[in-house]
Order: structure tokens, then C-alpha cells, then sequence
């Protein structure tokens, strides 16, 4: 019963890798090499703040696009292996026999 909690959760994990992750892989390149082309020459702090911004127009986007894309997978797979943990623990727990209105027993 309990791989029948876990299984949709982790296809869901498995298909959002490819929609989500592989996509996001390849966003990530042409963002960095569009960001590393437009602060290539910098001369002053003002320079660098007109570059920056231009090349984050031009295709920097890409790399905070590609980096959420990315974080999907991660944030699923993350949740499967602690609701999987949560799931171990609760069938491991056996009554003792101790119930909540029995007395506290003295300390020796």
C-alpha cells in the first residue's frame, strides 16, 4: 500500500524532468553566453550597470527562466523522498501496551 502513495508522485517527478528540467538545461546556456558577452568590456561601475542590463534584456532572462525550470524537478523530489520518510516511520511504530492513564511508575 504504501508504493501505491509514492508511485504517481514520483512519475510526476520523472515527466516534469523532461518537461521542465531538460528545457531549462538548455535555456541556461545561450542566457550565460549572452550575459558574458555583454559585460565583456567594462571600464567604469556605470559601464557595468548599462551592460549588465542590456544583456539581461537580450537573453539574461533565459538564466532566471532556466533556473526556475530547473528548481521544478528538485522541489517534486524533495517532496517524494520526505513524504516516502514520513510514510516509513508511521508503519514503524508499534503499540506498547502503555496507555495515557496509567500512573507515572517512581524514580529509583
Amino acid at each position: 500500500m504504501k508504493k501505491d502513495k509514492n508511485k504517481p508522485i514520483m512519475i510526476i517527478a520523472l515527466i516534469s524532468i523532461v518537461i521542465c528540467g531538460c528545457p531549462g538545461c538548455v535555456m541556461l546556456f545561450p542566457g550565460v553566453s549572452s550575459l558574458v558577452d555583454a559585460v565583456g568590456s567594462v571600464g567604469t561601475f556605470e559601464d557595468l550597470l548599462s551592460d549588465l542590463s542590456c544583456g539581461f534584456a537580450q537573453g539574461g532572462w533565459m538564466l532566471c527562466l532556466g533556473g526556475l525550470l530547473i528548481a521544478v524537478p528538485f522541489i517534486l523530489a524533495i517532496i517524494a523522498v520526505v513524504k516516502r520518510d514520513n510514510g516509513d516511520k508511521l508503519e514503524k511504530l508499534e503499540p506498547t501496551g502503555v496507555s495515557k492513564d496509567d500512573p507515572i511508575p517512581p524514580t529509583s
